[in-house]
């Protein structure tokens, strides 16, 4: 069990987790926070560069972009974490079962993970988006499956070394049901590295959706997204207008460090080798 205390002694780790916070605590306070609607148009305020009405300046629609960064947070952070729970909730079921019952059927299902890895994942996830549709459920069921592999070769590397220890056998010697054993042994034991590799995952998929978005396979205009805005900006970075893509890049570099910083310091608290090393 992870001790908090603990963990807040990992400098790294506050400050990932600080950035988290004050991320997700942004996108849930947007209609708050926010000086103006992501969406007014202002022609006559176009282009404008920070200023004391609009802090991060106003892009080529003369739309705040200080206000549609925050909206922006709460796309792609809940595409992330939307993303993430899809892959945990198909690929740790896939790993334990391959695991715990090895043979034909493990095989099958491993050799089925193992040709997703074979591609890139920004390319499959490109693939997979444009097979699906432009839009949000594409990016998201994009970065899902994509993801899938990931949590599927994790959990069943810790199914197949749990399913040794001796209370596992004792548990079926006992004639416990092998579900039981999965949900109430198997599943607790993997927890850790299951959680490590969640935040970690929720960084990447971050990335991948902004990407995704980027090059136009994600929200429709004109939602307000990070990768969408980076991909409005380029155009206008060789004439100046540098914070168009500054801002936004600033939002999504921040938010993958961030998590990044969190699952290192979970596998530090989780990991004793790791710790012992350091």
């Amino acid at each position: 069990m992870i001790k908090l205390r603990t963990l807040l002694r990992n400098r790294l780790t506050v400050i990932g987790l600080s950035i988290v916070s004050v991320w997700i605590l942004l996108a849930l306070l947007a209609p708050l926070l926010a000086p103006y609607h992501p969406n007014e148009l202002n022609p006559e305020d176009k282009l404008l560069p920070p200023n004391s009405e609009h802090w991060f300046g106003t892009d080529n629609f003369g739309r705040d972009i200080f206000s549609r960064v925050l909206y922006g947070a709460r796309v792609t952070v809940w595409t992330g974490m939307v993303s993430v729970g899809i892959a945990c909730v198909i690929g740790i079921p896939l790993g334990a079962v391959a695991g715990y019952f090895g043979g034909k059927t493990g095989n099958l299902i491993m050799r089925a993970m193992d040709s997703l890895l074979a591609f890139p994942s920004l390319i499959l996830a490109m693939a997979l988006a444009a097979s699906i549709g432009p839009g949000l459920l594409g990016a998201l069921l994009a970065v899902g499956i994509v993801a899938i592999p990931e949590f599927a070769r994790l959990m069943y590397g810790q199914t197949v070394v749990i399913k040794e220890h001796e209370y596992i056998e004792a548990s079926r010697a006992l004639g416990v049901r092998h579900h039981w054993i999965l949900l109430h042994h198997v599943l607790p034991n993997a927890f850790g590295p299951l959680l490590v590799q969640i935040t970690l995952g929720l960084g990447s998929a971050v990335l991948t959706t902004s990407s995704l978005n980027f090059i136009g396979l994600g929200v429709r205009p004109p939602t307000a997204e990070w990768g969408a805005m980076i991909s409005y900006g380029r155009d206008y970075i060789l004439s100046g207008e540098w914070w168009m893509t500054v801002f936004p890049g600033l939002a999504i570099a921040t938010t993958i460090f961030g998590f990044f910083l969190l699952g290192d310091g979970l596998r530090d608290e989780l990991d004793p080798h790791s710790r012992s090393t350091k």
